[in-house]
Protein backbone atom coordinates (compact mmCIF):
# COMPACT_ATOMS: atom_id res chain seq x y z
CA UNK A 1 0.00 0.00 0.00
CA UNK A 2 2.58 2.58 1.65
CA UNK A 3 4.77 1.83 -2.40
CA UNK A 4 1.29 2.01 -4.24
CA UNK A 5 0.96 6.13 -2.46
CA UNK A 6 4.99 6.97 -3.32
CA UNK A 7 4.47 5.76 -6.81
CA UNK A 8 0.74 7.64 -7.07
CA UNK A 9 2.59 10.80 -5.06
CA UNK A 10 5.29 10.38 -7.87
CA UNK A 11 3.56 10.15 -11.15
CA UNK A 12 1.04 13.56 -9.89
CA UNK A 13 4.27 15.43 -9.17
CA UNK A 14 5.48 14.60 -12.60
CA UNK A 15 1.68 15.68 -13.92
CA UNK A 16 2.35 19.12 -12.02
CA UNK A 17 6.08 19.31 -13.23
CA UNK A 18 4.50 18.59 -16.81
CA UNK A 19 2.10 21.41 -16.57
CA UNK A 20 4.93 24.28 -15.25
CA UNK A 21 7.20 23.50 -18.10
CA UNK A 22 4.69 23.18 -20.73
CA UNK A 23 4.60 25.96 -23.56
CA UNK A 24 2.24 24.35 -26.12
CA UNK A 25 -0.97 24.37 -27.64
CA UNK A 26 -4.09 24.32 -25.46
CA UNK A 27 -1.67 25.99 -22.13
CA UNK A 28 -4.41 27.50 -20.36
CA UNK A 29 -6.65 23.84 -20.54
CA UNK A 30 -3.38 22.02 -19.12
CA UNK A 31 -2.58 24.74 -16.64
CA UNK A 32 -6.26 24.64 -15.55
CA UNK A 33 -7.93 21.97 -15.69
CA UNK A 34 -4.61 19.09 -15.60
CA UNK A 35 -3.09 20.69 -12.65
CA UNK A 36 -6.63 20.14 -10.88
CA UNK A 37 -6.15 16.52 -11.55
CA UNK A 38 -2.84 16.22 -10.65
CA UNK A 39 -3.23 18.20 -7.59
CA UNK A 40 -6.00 16.15 -6.23
CA UNK A 41 -4.18 12.99 -7.33
CA UNK A 42 -1.37 14.36 -4.65
CA UNK A 43 -3.79 14.96 -2.25
CA UNK A 44 -5.02 10.92 -2.11
CA UNK A 45 -1.31 10.34 -2.06
CA UNK A 46 -1.04 11.98 0.76
CA UNK A 47 -3.91 10.99 2.57
CA UNK A 48 -3.08 7.34 1.26
CA UNK A 49 0.33 7.72 3.16
CA UNK A 50 -0.87 8.88 6.13
CA UNK A 51 -4.11 7.85 6.82
CA UNK A 52 -4.87 4.16 7.33
CA UNK A 53 -8.44 3.43 6.15
CA UNK A 54 -10.91 2.07 3.54
CA UNK A 55 -10.11 3.61 -0.09
CA UNK A 56 -13.42 4.86 -0.40
CA UNK A 57 -13.18 7.08 2.72
CA UNK A 58 -9.76 8.29 1.23
CA UNK A 59 -11.75 9.20 -1.66
CA UNK A 60 -14.88 10.85 0.08
CA UNK A 61 -12.27 12.60 1.86
CA UNK A 62 -9.77 13.81 -1.10
CA UNK A 63 -13.33 14.94 -2.97
CA UNK A 64 -14.16 16.61 0.59
CA UNK A 65 -10.66 18.47 0.51
CA UNK A 66 -10.92 19.57 -3.41
CA UNK A 67 -15.11 20.41 -3.14
CA UNK A 68 -13.54 23.14 0.06
CA UNK A 69 -10.65 24.33 -2.31
CA UNK A 70 -13.74 25.35 -4.93
CA UNK A 71 -16.01 26.43 -1.80
CA UNK A 72 -12.94 28.79 -0.95
CA UNK A 73 -12.64 30.44 -4.00
CA UNK A 74 -16.44 31.12 -4.71
CA UNK A 75 -16.80 33.17 -1.37
CA UNK A 76 -13.78 34.61 -2.34
CA UNK A 77 -11.65 33.57 0.88
CA UNK A 78 -8.49 32.79 -1.37
CA UNK A 79 -5.24 33.43 0.65
CA UNK A 80 -2.94 35.86 -0.27
CA UNK A 81 0.81 34.94 -1.61
CA UNK A 82 1.93 31.41 -2.75
CA UNK A 83 -1.43 30.62 -0.92
CA UNK A 84 -3.59 31.73 -3.66
CA UNK A 85 -1.91 30.61 -6.32
CA UNK A 86 -1.76 26.91 -4.87
CA UNK A 87 -5.59 27.07 -3.51
CA UNK A 88 -6.53 29.40 -6.71
CA UNK A 89 -8.42 32.51 -7.14
CA UNK A 90 -11.43 31.47 -9.69
CA UNK A 91 -14.22 29.43 -9.38
CA UNK A 92 -14.72 27.33 -11.83
CA UNK A 93 -17.66 24.68 -11.91
CA UNK A 94 -15.06 22.68 -14.77
CA UNK A 95 -12.64 21.69 -11.61
CA UNK A 96 -15.35 19.66 -10.10
CA UNK A 97 -15.16 17.84 -13.19
CA UNK A 98 -11.11 17.62 -12.90
CA UNK A 99 -11.15 17.24 -9.49
CA UNK A 100 -13.49 14.04 -9.96
CA UNK A 101 -11.04 12.75 -12.62
CA UNK A 102 -7.99 12.77 -10.44
CA UNK A 103 -9.66 11.30 -7.58
CA UNK A 104 -10.70 8.49 -10.12
CA UNK A 105 -7.61 8.25 -11.28
CA UNK A 106 -6.38 7.67 -8.45
CA UNK A 107 -8.29 4.93 -6.62
CA UNK A 108 -8.28 3.23 -9.61
CA UNK A 109 -4.54 3.57 -9.27
CA UNK A 110 -4.61 2.25 -5.79
CA UNK A 111 -7.09 -0.72 -6.89
CA UNK A 112 -4.96 -1.66 -9.46
CA UNK A 113 -1.43 -1.81 -7.71
CA UNK A 114 -2.88 -3.16 -4.23
CA UNK A 115 -5.23 -5.45 -6.35
CA UNK A 116 -2.10 -6.63 -8.16
CA UNK A 117 -0.41 -7.79 -4.68
CA UNK A 118 1.75 -4.38 -3.97
CA UNK A 119 1.11 -4.31 -0.20
CA UNK A 120 4.16 -3.40 0.56
CA UNK A 121 3.87 -1.05 3.67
Amino acid sequence: MRRAMVLLGGVALAVCAFVLLYRGPGQPFIRGYVSDVGATMLVYAFLGLLWRTTAARRTLATAAIAAAVEFYQIVGMTPPGIGGVVVGAFPDPWDLVAYAIGVVMALAWERRLVGSGDQTG
